[in-house]
């Protein structure tokens, strides 16, 4: 999926809905992937929106990572997407 961006999409929708955590977390490297460098803020939002909502620990540090990929050619936006993530009670998050 690497760089496919919107050719992704139903793809990760899939993934996001399952019930399987390790789907859910394939969806996050998923779009991480897809969407690498672009820094795509409807990306980064279903990222931040897992990140805090999903339940399984693992699923949710794999989306904070993502947000990494997707925004690796903006290094400067990450500290202010991220900042609100670091006082997370959640250590996988933070």
């Amino acid at each position: 999926m690497y760089g496919r961006e919107e050719e992704a999409d139903t793809l990760i929708e899939q993934l996001l809905l399952d019930k399987d955590a390790i789907l859910r977390y394939g969806a996050s490297y998923t779009m991480a992937t897809a969407y690498a460098g672009t820094g795509n803020p409807r990306i980064i939002k279903k990222l931040l929106h897992v990140a805090v909502s999903d339940v399984d620990n693992d699923v949710r540090r794999a989306a904070v990572t993502a947000i990494g990929f997707v925004l690796f050619r903006k290094p400067e936006q990450v500290p202010k997407i991220v900042a609100l993530l670091s006082e997370s009670y959640n250590p996988y998050v933070r």
